[in-house]
Order: C-alpha cells, then structure tokens, then sequence
C-alpha cells in the first residue's frame, strides 16, 4: 500500500473503514424506505410526497451542502470531516427512532444527508491520497462491491425492522457506530506534500459544455426513475400481499445488480458509445417499469434486474465521459455539478411522481405509464440518431471527395496505428509499419486510457495528474513495442496517448489520417452483442479507410 509521507501507512483495517463508508454512502437515506407504508399510517394526515421526503430530503441536503462540505474538508482536514460526518449520520439517522412528529424526524432526515455528504467526500478524498495507481483501482472496484453489499444489507434489514413498526428502521442507523470506532483507530490525515506527478495539459473537446450538459441531464433523470421505486415499491408490494422483508430484498437486488453491472463493464474494453449506452440504459428501465404491471414475484425480481443494469450503465458512462471531459480543466466544478444533479434528481422524483399516482389511481397504472413513457422517448431518441448519423456519414464522404492515385502517388499519406499492448495490437503495429514503409507515409501511434477501467459505481473520478501518470504506466509497453519495431524499419513515429473511450478516441483521430489500422477484439460473440466492439465500431465510424489486423488460428 501507499506509504503516506507523514509517515502514516493505510493498513488492512484502513481499507476495511473504507469500504464500510461506502456501504452506507448510496442508500443510506433510504434505508427507512421499506417502512414508508407504516408511517404513513403513522402520520396519517401527511401527504404521500410528505411522507416520500423521509427518503430523498437527505438527496436536497447533499446538493445544497456538498460542495461547502468539500471546502470544509480541504481547509480543516478529511479525517476531521470524515469523524464529524460519521456523528452527524449516526445521531441524525437514529433520531427517527425516538422522535414523534413527522416535523423532526424531517428535520432530522435534512441533518442526515449532510453526514452522508461529508462521509461520501471524505471518503473519496481519502481514497484517492491515500492509493494512487493500479492499486486505487482496486480499491476502488472493491468500493463498488461494497455499494452494492450495503444496498443489499440496509434495504433487507429496513424491511426487517420494519415488519415490527415504524420506527423500528431508524435503528440501522446504528451502523454507524462500529464505523466511527474502526476510523478512530485506522484512519489519519494525510499529508499534503505534493506528489511530483506531471500534469496532463489541458486539450480541447469540441462542444464540451453540450456535452458536460447531456450528462447533468442523463444521470438526473437516471436518479429520477430509479428512486421512484424505493419511495413507492413499499406500497405496491404491500398491496400485492407481500411483506415488506421481501420489498427490502427486492431493492436490494437492484443495487447488487448495479454494482455488479458497473464492475463488469468498467474492465470490459469494448463499450457503447455515450448515446448508444443512455439509449439502451433507458430501454432497460422503461421495459422494468412494464414488467412492474404484473404481480408475479419473478416479474418484479426481473424488473429490479434491469433498472440495476440500466442505472450501472448510465453511471458508468457518465462518470468516464465526466472524467474524460474534466482534462480540459475545472473538473471541481465539473464534479459539483454531477454532485448536484444526480442529487436533485432524487429529490424531485418523490414530488413529481405524486401527482401520477392520484390521477392514474393505482401503481399497476402509474408505473405502466412511466415505462410507457420512457420507451417511447427512447423510440424517438433512436430514429433521431438514425437520421443524424446517416447525415453524418454522408457529410464525411463529401468531406473526404473522391480522387485516383497517380502511379507514383502514395496510397496513404498518413497512417494511424491504434495499440493496446495485446498479441493483435502489436501484430497491427507491424502491418502498419511495414504499409508505412512501402508508401513513404507519415505514422502516428495511438494508445487510449479507457477512464471507465479507473472508475466504479461509487462516483469516485481520479484527477489530471492520476489519469496522466497511471495513462503513461499502463502504455509504455505497448509504446515501447512501437518504437522498437519502427526503429528497426527506419520510420519516424508520432507517439499520442488519448482518454476517452477507445472506439471514439480512433474515430475522432481517424479525420487526420488516410488509413486506420488496428486489432481484433477477439471477444466472444456473446460480448460482442452487449457491448460491441472497438474495432467493429472504428470500421463502421472512421473518416478514412480501416484495416483490421486478426491473428489466424
């Protein structure tokens, strides 16, 4: 592990607090949710959205403090943040249980996302001083797991505890305490000693606020759909006969699911395209809100299946577009504004969503519409990106126009070499070298860091100078390779290392190039179909002809 140069070195017992936190980070405001139905009947003068903000007043919290929270932690130090939040969520959590007006124990709900936003920003910040390199994306895969376990364990618990009574739920806040007690033994400021990594210069992304934008937009509306359930499945599942044990459990599958889904997908090196992946994402959770139509506990196990799937694939391609985007600088307020969108988007879900359940009557209806809803904006997504990728195809072949070779004329003034170290990339880099060769061409190699294999579920985004120093570690192989084989054949090499998803850095690079060569995947046809593939996409997208490079078995 990083040895910290205040002389502090993060043990097993550091790790273990680590994870812990993040267990309680992602639901831990809705913990109560399974007991909403006894408490509204509890308080039975409340309205639904009153009775709803027990779950996401802890989100508006998060939202209006985060950011402050974050200049706390930098100015007064993360562990003493991080101690302080673990109180806050501690007391705040377990109010519930002793108060007696629906009032306070809002009051103390709003109290309670502002220790869920210094545990969340202290642990980030701790992660990421404390590990750096390969060993931070452990850590940080195991904190995507620990999500996904805690999802599973407070919501189970909730509907537990909350088949004794309404109040009874409050008391998981007691977790808590074993986590305060773990950081006062094995957590310690770190230094702020500066690292002496070099610093990724900033690069230019065309329209980068459009896109910044489109993600705000995405992981809002993801947040939005997805907290629906967890302030209106007690209900309808109550209402189908079925215990609110078994509603915990339900939920829970759908944050093992995301967790799971976000660690399989941020190590696969093929991947949708941002719109590709919002679209079937969306498509995932429109089909669970149908499948909610009916009462068979399969369909609703299937259904939190899907929204899980949906909700990692939205996560994990905004936060790798966020990292990426965040290069070309400001990614503090890149990251507050992810922070404050998704968060609002809790908020708002329980508020907006009140007024369809009244007018449609029940919650086969309400969430048939929404289902409904989603799909069909999703058809009309789909036949719009049709048309303006058709468009796009067309302006690239006017672009390119069309001319012959004369006989002395080389075929390729410039060749780019897409690598990532495998058996087939470096079998692409003596093709293209070799081609080079022949047609006096200009070659520019290119290597891409994949963001999505730094980042997890848990919305931990590593700053410029991480990306910059693991992108140089995990390329210099492959590199090196390049240069070794073009030294041999007398060529010049123009090395470039990219971030961003693979498929997209080679398209976009492709406009400055007469030939694209790569490597097959070599994926299973299964992989290929979910997740596509990076030289499939590059054939289908580049600006310029493409030469796959396949080894034959």
């Amino acid at each position: 592990m990083s040895e910290i140069k205040n002389g502090f070195k993060p043990n097993r017992l550091t790790l273990i607090t680590l994870l812990c936190s993040s267990m309680i980070v992602l639901m831990g405001a809705a913990a109560v949710a399974p007991a909403l139905k006894p408490m509204s009947e509890a308080f039975p003068d409340a309205s639904m959205v009153t009775i709803s903000l027990l779950v996401t007043l802890p989100a508006l919290a998060v939202a209006i403090t985060g950011m402050g929270i974050g200049y706390l932690a930098d100015r007064f130090g993360k562990m003493k943040v991080f101690v302080a939040s673990l109180v806050v969520f501690t007391v705040a959590g377990l109010s519930g249980f002793f108060l007696n007006t629906l009032e306070t124990i809002l009051a103390g709900r709003f109290i309670l996302g502002i220790g869920i936003a210094g545990i969340s920003t202290a642990t980030t910040a701790l992660t990421a001083e404390y590990y750096s390199g390969a060993e931070r994306v452990k850590v940080i895969s195991y904190q995507s797991a620990a999500m996904g376990i805690g999802v599973l364990f407070l919501e189970t618990s909730g509907g537990s505890l909350a088949d004794m009574g309404w109040q009874e739920p409050f008391l998981i806040y007691l977790i808590g305490v074993p986590i305060l007690l773990l950081a006062l033994f094995s957590v310690r400021e770190p230094s702020k000693a500066y690292r002496g990594e070099s610093v990724m210069p900033p690069v230019e992304i065309p329209n980068r606020r459009r896109k910044v934008a489109l993600c705000y937009v995405m992981i809002f509306v993801a947040l939005f759909l997805m907290f629906i359930l967890p302030t209106n499945l007690p209900y309808h599942m109550t209402d189908l006969g079925y215990n609110l044990t078994v509603c915990g459990l339900m939920l829970g599958v759908l944050g093992v699911t995301q967790a799971a889904f976000s660690l399989l997908y941020a190590r696969s090196s093929n991947k949708l395209n941002d719109k590709n992946a919002y679209l079937v994402a969306l498509t995932l959770i429109g089909l669970a809100y149908c499948l909610l139509n009916f009462s068979s506990i399969l369909a609703i196990f299937v259904a939190m299946v899907l929204v899980g799937t949906g909700m990692g694939l939205i996560t994990m391609t905004v936060i790798g577009s966020l990292s990426h985007y965040s290069q070309a600088g400001g990614s503090g307020k890149v990251m507050g504004g992810y922070s404050v969108a998704m968060n609002l988007g809790t908020f708002s879900s329980s508020i907006a969503i009140a007024p369809v359940i009244v007018a449609a009557g029940t919650y086969f209806l309400t969430f048939i519409y929404i289902g409904i809803l989603v799909l069909a904006i999703c058809a009309v997504f789909a036949v719009a990106a049709m048309v303006y990728g058709r468009k796009a195809k067309e302006d690239r072949k006017r672009a390119m126009g069309q001319r012959e070779p004369s006989r002395f004329e080389s075929l390729y003034d410039s060749i780019l070499i897409a690598t990532d170290g495998s058996e087939t990339g470096n079998l692409a880099v003596r093709k293209g070298l070799d081609i080079a060769r022949i047609n006096i061409s200009k070659v520019t190699a290119l290597f891409v860091f994949d963001t999505e294999y730094y980042v997890s579920a848990t919305g931990n985004v590593p700053s410029a100078e991480d990306i910059n120093s693991l992108s140089n570690k995990v390329s210099k192989d492959a590199m090196d390779y390049v240069l070794k084989e073009a030294a041999e054949r007398g060529i010049e090499v123009v090395l470039k290392i990219a971030v961003g998803h693979p498929a997209e850095a080679i398209v976009e690079e492709s406009a400055e190039h007469s030939l694209v060569i790569c490597g097959s995947v070599g994926r299973t046809s299964v992989s290929r179909v979910l997740l596509g593939s990076v030289a499939e996409k590059v054939a289908r997208m580049a600006a310029c002809p493409v030469l796959i490079c396949r080894k034959m078995q």
